[in-house]
């Protein structure tokens, strides 16, 4: 039998907390922390996001299925075009093929760091002062400026457009309807492009569903894992 692990890859600023309510209801799941987070020298561009997380996966027994938001599914991606023999499946969450990021919100981070965290809790949440957005804050602070800036210089790297072809593994994306971030549309560029996809909206949701609809999120990669495992045990 075949049990895939749920392994959870944060996005810009973030850390394993964001993916605390998930971790605690999912056997076997692993939030990895990115490089600067808050510990070592943050990666700025994808492919060295994608290094990190393959290095990672090789001290951690398959099947494998990476879990990531924004810039963690962006990073997922490349990984998973790059080295597809380390990922079984994967779900994207609010994510794209390209994110980009603005030239004064990339100065922002550098000169206004609080005012810049305040910014991505608003967009992140529909209530502000849920404990998990306090959680998510708290990563925010642990990163810091640099960090932070080094994950918007990576999103800027991001473009995945006309490579997504060659991930032949099922792909759920959840995204929310209200995310300032990463829009729907966003998530529909990355569902045309995939062979393997299904898109969930959630109704309400901003950038960090996860965080907020985490019932939501939660019983959906449950259900994507054990429809996978029921796959991979079919091909033994």
């Amino acid at each position: 039998m075949s049990v895939p692990r749920p392994i959870f890859i944060h996005g810009s600023g973030g850390d394993h907390r964001v993916w605390s309510l998930q971790t605690s209801r999912l056997a076997g799941a692993v939030a990895l922390d990115l490089p600067g987070h808050p510990d070592g020298e943050p990666a700025t561009d994808i492919a060295g996001l994608a290094e990190a997380i393959g290095l990672a996966l090789t001290e951690i027994e398959g099947p494998r299925v990476l879990i990531g938001h924004s810039l963690g599914g962006a990073a997922s991606l490349e990984l998973t075009v790059g080295h597809p023999e380390l990922v079984a499946g994967l779900v994207i969450i609010a994510s794209g093929a390209r994110l980009g990021v603005p030239d004064e919100t990339l100065a922002r981070a550098e000169s206004s760091f609080g005012e810049e965290c305040d910014r991505l809790i608003a967009g992140s949440f529909a209530d502000p002062a849920t404990p998990m957005a306090r959680r998510a804050r708290q990563a925010l602070d642990a990163a810091g400026s640099v960090s932070l800036r080094a994950d918007y210089a990576a999103c800027c790297s991001v473009d995945l457009r006309g490579r997504l072809g060659d991930v032949r593994v099922p792909v759920l994306i959840i995204v929310g309807d209200d995310d300032p971030f990463t829009p729907v549309r966003k998530s529909e560029e990355l569902a045309r492009e995939l062979p393997l996809s299904q898109m969930v909206v959630i109704p309400g949701a901003r950038h960090m569903p996860m965080a907020e609809f985490d019932g939501t999120v939660t019983a959906l990669v449950a259900a994507y894992l054990a429809r996978l495992e029921l796959t991979l045990d079919e091909r033994e």
